[in-house]
C-alpha cells in the first residue's frame, strides 16, 4: 500500500465550493488518496451535488440530510450511513443551532487491502502479503441504527478526533478495526436480504434496497405529506407492486408505518422538551390537534397530556 493511505486526515472546516479557485477535481482528488475524517459544525450550510468515496455519515445536536438521487436521508444521533464511492449526493444543514457533522472517508485501495486481510486465507495472505481483494465490496445505502459492532468504534474515533494530531497513529488503527466491522456488519445484512422472498438472490437484493429507499423516505420526512405514489416513484416500483412488497417485508402498510413513525416521535419530543402539544403536533405533519390526539392515543394508549405527565 502506498504511503499516501497509511494516516488519516482530519478536515474541520467545511469546504466553500463556491469559493473562487475553488477546485473540484483536486478537491475529490484528495478523497480519492487519503483517508479523511470531516468534523464540522455549523447551523445553515448547504451542499451542491458532488462525488463521494466510501462513506459513514454521522451527525449530532441535530440534523444533517443527505439527497442522493431521488433519496432523502436524514441523518442524526440515532443512526448512520453509508454511502457507496462513485455516488453523488448533496446535503445540508438547517438548525437553529450548531449541527455536528461527522464522517469517516475511506479510500479504495484502503478498501481493497482491508478486504484482502479479511477474506483471503492465511495462506494467500503470507504468499502474497500485497495482494488485494478483487472482490467489489458493495454496502446497501441506507440509514442504520447505531449498533453494538459498528458504532463503538466510530464513537471511539470521534473521541479521540478530539485530540485527533495527538491520536493520529491510534485513529488510523481504528480506520482498519472498523472497515473490519463494516465487513462483518454487511455480513449480517446480507443476512437480511436472503429473508425477501424472491426467486433470485439479484432481485433479493433489488428489492430489499429499494424497499428501504422508501423506509428512509418515510423515516426523514414523515412531517411531510407523504403519498403511495410519491412512494413508489421513489422505488421505482408500480405502485400496486410496491404496496404489496413493502407490506410483505415489513409486515406493515407505509400509511401505518409512517402514523407509528410520527407517534414515536412525538412521544419522544413530549419527554424530552418543552414544547406545547400543539407545536409537537405540527411539527410530526398534523394540523389538527384533535385528530392528533385520537392517533397518539392509539399508539400510546393514553392521552398526550397523560403521557407527558408520566414523563416529566
Amino acid at each position: 500500500m502506498d504511503n499516501a493511505y497509511q494516516f488519516v486526515s482530519l478536515i474541520n472546516n467545511f469546504p466553500d465550493f463556491n469559493v473562487k479557485g475553488f477546485d473540484i477535481d483536486t478537491y475529490n482528488n484528495f478523497f480519492k488518496t487519503s483517508n479523511s475524517i470531516i468534523n464540522a459544525k455549523a447551523s445553515d450550510i448547504a451542499y451542491p451535488e458532488h462525488w463521494g468515496c466510501f462513506s459513514i455519515k454521522c451527525a449530532f445536536g441535530g440534523e444533517e440530510i443527505y439527497r442522493s438521487q431521488n433519496r432523502v436521508y436524514a441523518v442524526h444521533e440515532q443512526n448512520f450511513l453509508l454511502l457507496n464511492e462513485g455516488q453523488y449526493y448533496s446535503s445540508y444543514i438547517f438548525s437553529k443551532k450548531p449541527v455536528e457533522s461527522f464522517t469517516l472517508n475511506f479510500t479504495k485501495a484502503f478498501m481493497q487491502e482491508v478486504c484482502a486481510g479479511f477474506v483471503n486465507s492465511d495462506e494467500q495472505i503470507l504468499d502474497y502479503p500485497l495482494a488485494e481483494s478483487k472482490i467489489n465490496t458493495e454496502f446497501v445505502e441506507r440509514l442504520y441504527k447505531h449498533d453494538n459492532t459498528v458504532s463503538p468504534v466510530l464513537f471511539k474515533i470521534k473521541q479521540l478526533a478530539k485530540n485527533f494530531y495527538a491520536n493520529r497513529a491510534a485513529i488510523t488503527e481504528l480506520y482498519f478495526v472498523l472497515l473490519e466491522k463494516l465487513l462483518l456488519f454487511n455480513t449480517e445484512v446480507h443476512k437480511e436480504i436472503n429473508n425477501v422472498k424472491a426467486s433470485k438472490p439479484s432481485t433479493q437484493k433489488e428489492l430489499y434496497k429499494r424497499l428501504h429507499y422508501a423506509k428512509d423516505f418515510i423515516d426523514s420526512c414523515y412531517a411531510s405529506e407523504i403519498t403511495l405514489h410519491e412512494l413508489s416513484q421513489i422505488t421505482l416500483m408500480n405502485t400496486a407492486y410496491f404496496l404489496r412488497q413493502f407490506k410483505k417485508y415489513f409486515h406493515t402498510t407505509p400509511y401505518k408505518y409512517l402514523m407509528t413513525k410520527r407517534m414515536q416521535v412525538a412521544g419522544n419530543m413530549m419527554q424530552h422538551t418543552r414544547l406545547p402539544i400543539a407545536d409537537i403536533c405540527t411539527s410530526v405533519g398534523y394540523e389538527d390537534v384533535s385528530s392528533f390526539t385520537k392517533l397518539f392515543k392509539k399508539q400510546h394508549g393514553i392521552s398526550p397530556e397523560k403521557f407527558r405527565g408520566q414523563h416529566i
